[in-house]
């Protein structure tokens, strides 16, 4: 036998022992999970497991890795084994995929050695999450056969950050169960028995707990530990769940915080519970048989329910507890029947109806005559009130600009705005002295141009005006906004970077205001911290509109210093937060 046909033959066997001796080997290919920082280099290693010490012989492989474009930047394959070198291998990283093939260049093998990294993938860290998944991780023996290879799939994230999240709950309207008061949720697998709160002081639980940075939490109070003391959230703070029902959610924040206190099964604080003194003077009637009633939202519009007294003299009236903040509608009745029902005349009545909103303290309303605006036996005195709008934020309907309110019957298309100069609209009427009125500007003749009252300037979703004894101009606000338009340089323009000014009066022995301005539509929150950095109160928090406002403080309940009260808004641009120093005095 010639040297080179016994060359031949001595290749086939080694061949096929190397083969043989591969049968029955399982391979893993693996990637790790690891944690990174944004803008970092991460280099993840395909790592192939499995074979012995001296290695298994591969002729070829197929590797294709799938990532989140959105987190992960590929820059390069890196760092090949010295037994499958770069030169060997055809790689590229595209559109979420990465894939290299490897075939051995003389057609033969190469023996693998255990735990040997076959290259490293180097990519750029954006943030977030992006998995690594094996869409494709074929291996080929010596006979160019599949060897069986299981995979690890793998991630890449940013490390796992907790922070202390102390939620709380007013159970003040609540009676409580024997088994206490309870916090279910995402974070504890919705168990109802798990996480205990504690009474703290005037009713009010909480609980702290550690959670994971940025992660979403859903979540609702539990009178007891049971499923049927789940609290009731209310559409207009909670996200809907599988069941059709509402949960509270929270994105826990980058730092350790305490939410403000809500009151069980509502989106703020408890309201107070205030009293309510209903009057009206009768002198210019003959009072019924049946009495004096007053009917309205509050009791169904039932009636015969609600009985006024009199102490001897004209003037009947009424007392009731009602929550701060309900809106009111009501009539009074010279008797216990709709038909004796007073007429409210247009000048201080809504959809025909005397109106009112609950102060956060007991009230005692004005006797106003039986079906009239004013008290018996005065003359009504009116008020020249002119409205001012600056619809410089607006495209001006066809149809101009508009105004609407209790005063017209909110009727969109009878009341125009004078163009008086620029962007300045501007609507003069006389209104009757000490009414409350409600109104709104439109951009355009119909519903549809109704502006959008921000939550702190709005009442009932209405601008609103207590007519003053003079004649007055009321300051000009910007259209659905609560302030008047900010100009900066030459050029009139919203400005849109958000802010927050300085307390006025400051020191504050009473009542403080505080103005802010947002730069956009976003999610806004004013919180009031103690000398000590405690959370006193959260002044305000939900979504606001783009604009500038003036929020009212009242500080005479709080203890004499130096307060901090702090601003975050978040909106498309991202989260502002700033703060700014606030004297109480004592009260005189």
């Amino acid at each position: 036998m010639s040297s080179d046909k016994m060359k031949k033959a001595l290749t086939i066997i080694l061949l096929l022992v190397m083969y043989l001796a591969s049968q029955g080997q399982t391979l893993t290919v693996s990637l790790p999970t690891v944690t990174a920082t944004p803008g970092q280099f991460v280099y993840i290693p395909v790592k192939l497991t499995g074979a012995s010490s001296a290695g298994v012989p591969v002729s070829g492989a197929n590797i294709q890795i799938s990532y989140d474009t959105a987190v992960l930047k590929y820059d390069t394959l890196a760092n090949f084994y010295s037994g499958t070198p770069q030169n060997q291998w055809f790689f590229s990283g595209h559109d979420g995929l990465v894939s290299a093939n490897w075939l051995e260049p003389s057609l033969g093998t190469v023996a693998i050695p255990n735990n040997t990294t076959l290259y490293e993938i180097k990519f750029t860290y954006k943030g977030g999450n992006s998995p690594l998944i094996f869409l494709v991780n074929e291996f080929t023996n010596a006979a160019y056969d599949l060897i069986p290879t299981t995979v690890v799939n793998g991630a890449v994230n940013a490390p796992l950050v907790f922070h202390q999240v102390t939620f709380r709950v007013d159970m003040s309207r609540e009676n409580i169960t024997s088994n206490g008061v309870h916090l279910a949720g995402s974070f504890n697998a919705w168990n109802y028995s798990q996480t205990p709160m504690t009474l703290t002081s005037n009713s009010i639980y909480e609980v702290t707990m550690s959670l994971q940075e940025n992660v979403a939490c859903q979540y609702r109070f539990v009178n007891g530990n049971t499923a049927s003391g789940l609290e009731t959230v209310p559409v207009s703070c909670g996200v809907l769940n599988g069941t059709g029902q509402y949960d509270r959610q929270i994105t826990v924040p980058h730092h350790d915080t305490a939410f403000s206190v809500v009151c069980f099964s509502m989106c703020s604080h408890c309201p107070a519970s205030v009293s309510v003194t209903f009057r009206v003077d009768m002198q210019n009637e003959t009072v019924s048989p049946d009495g004096v009633h007053v009917a309205g939202t509050f009791n169904s519009w039932n009636y015969a329910q609600t009985l006024l007294t009199t102490g001897g003299g004209t003037i009947y009236q009424t007392s009731m507890i009602m929550d701060e903040g309900t809106y009111l509608e009501f009539r009074y009745a010279n008797g216990l029947t709709p038909q004796q029902a007073e007429t409210v005349p247009s000048a201080c009545s809504l959809n025909g109806n005397r109106y009112f909103t609950v102060p956060a303290h007991d009230t005692v309303m004005t006797s106003y005559c039986f079906g009239s605006c004013t008290a018996c036996g005065t003359v009504a005195h009116y008020s020249h009130v002119t409205f001012r709008v600056d619809m410089h934020s607006q495209a001006i309907s066809p149809n101009g600009v508009h105004i609407a309110g209790t005063f017209q019957s909110w009727n969109p298309a009878t009341t125009s705005m004078i163009n008086t100069t620029g962007s300045i609209y501007s609507y003069s009427d006389s209104l009757l002295t000490g009414t409350s009125v409600q109104y709104k500007f439109i951009n355009g003749n119909s519903a549809a141009g109704y502006e959008t009252v921000p939550l702190p300037c709005a009442s009932n979703g209405n601008r609103t005006l207590l007519v003053p004894v003079n004649d007055t101009v009321l300051k000009m606000v910007c259209f659905s906004e609560c302030d008047t338009c900010v100009l900066t340089g030459s050029a009139e323009h919203l400005q849109s970077d958000p802010s927050l000014g300085q307390n006025f009066p400051n020191p504050s022995a009473g009542l403080t205001n505080i103005s802010f301005r947002t730069g956009g539509y976003g999610f806004l929150k004013l919180s009031l911290y103690n000398p000590m950095g405690q959370l006193v109160s959260v002044l305000f928090s939900g979504p606001c509109s783009q604009g500038s406002f003036t929020l009212p403080i009242r500080t005479n309940t709080l203890p004499a210093g130096i307060y901090c009260y702090q601003m975050s808004f978040t909106g498309n641009t991202g989260t502002f937060i700033q703060s700014k120093k606030m004297i109480v005095q004592s009260a005189p």
